[in-house]
Formats: C-alpha cells, structure tokens, sequence
C-alpha cells in the first residue's frame, strides 16, 4: 500500500471506505452525506477502542483520514484497491453495519429535485451498492434484522 501513501491509522478507518465511495459516486460530497459518515466513524471508533480496551486512533488521525477521503476526492482507482482490502479484512459481523450505513448515504441526498419515483439513488449509486451487497457477501436476512 506505499504507492498509496496510507499513514499507518489510516488501515483503522478502512471501514470507511465503502460509505466514502457511496458519496462520492455522484461527484459530491453533500452535507447530509458526510453527517451519516461521521456518525459511522464516530461508531467506529468506540467499536475500536472497546476491543482494544484503549485509544486506538486519535481525533487528529481520523480528521486526517477525513480531510483526504471526504473533503477531498480521492481517485476511483485508490477507492476500488482499499474496497478490495476491507472486505477481506473485516470481520463479516460488521458487514451489515457497513451496508446499512451505505443505503442510508445514498438515500439521503440527491443531486436534483423532483426526482422520479425510483430515482432518488441514482444509478452510478445503485451500480456501486450491487458491488459492495456482492462484496460483503451479505444474505438478504442479514439486512435490517431489528426491522423483520
């Protein structure tokens, strides 16, 4: 991963890296997207620092992380090769968690209004959740089990 120049913290916050392709997929980082993103990180990081049972990442790490994956985009290229990497190296039970925070991102903005019936994610959205759904290798009854 030298050629993508991650700081060591930055394999912490892989995690991440779906929802930051679900909001970059329309070419925009909006408001209500990174508020989802950060209630995820926020989320990840006590997940973090429970297991660890210490301070595993810092707030500057993680603003770090931020500033060069949500502030600013980063190439589909990098986005696609980190995929690769978190669902190998996530555990499967943070899989659903991963996805749910995905769907929430690409509902909850939309680039224009009136948009039609099922045009609220639009189809650059939807291409990248079929990838990311097949990716986790996520089973229709795993999704949303507090709603079935």
């Amino acid at each position: 991963m030298v050629e993508f120049n991650l700081r060591p913290a930055d394999f912490y916050f892989l995690d991440l890296i779906p929802l930051i392709e679900i909001i970059w997929a329309d070419g925009d980082n909006q408001p209500g997207e990174l508020r989802i993103l950060y209630n995820f990180l926020i989320e990840h990081i006590a997940f973090l620092d429970r297991i660890a049972g210490i301070q595993v990442v810092s707030p500057k790490d993680a603003d770090a992380f931020l500033d060069r994956f949500a502030h600013n985009r980063p190439s589909p290229r990098l986005l696609t090769e980190l995929r690769s990497i978190v669902f190998k190296a996530v555990p499967a039970h943070r899989h659903s968690s991963i996805f749910e925070y995905c769907l929430d991102i690409a509902a909850a903005c939309t680039t224009r209004y009136p948009f039609g019936l099922r045009d609220r994610i639009i189809d650059e959205e939807k291409k990248l959740l079929t990838k990311i759904f097949a990716e986790l290798n996520i089973k229709p009854d795993t999704i949303l089990p507090d709603q079935v």
